[in-house]
C-alpha cells in the first residue's frame, strides 16, 4: 500500500510538471505567440473618434459649453 501511494504520488506530479512545461513552451519572451499575430487588430483599419457615447444633441451643448 505505501509503494502504491508513493507511485500515485509521483505519477501526479509528474504529469502536473508536464502539463506546465508544455503549456509554457510554445509561447517565447518577448517574442510572443502565433497566435497573438493571427489575431491582432490592424491599427490602420479600425475607426477613431466615432463614438456614440453622447447624443448628436449632447454633442452640440458640450461644443457650446
Amino acid at each position: 500500500m505505501n509503494i502504491l501511494y508513493k507511485v500515485l504520488k509521483f505519477s501526479l506530479i509528474l504529469s502536473i510538471a508536464l502539463i506546465t512545461m508544455g503549456g509554457t513552451s510554445s509561447c517565447k519572451t518577448k517574442e510572443g505567440c502565433g497566435l497573438e499575430e493571427k489575431y491582432k487588430a490592424d491599427m490602420e483599419k479600425t475607426k477613431r473618434g466615432d463614438s456614440n457615447l453622447w447624443s448628436k444633441k449632447q454633442k452640440k451643448r458640450i461644443k457650446k459649453g
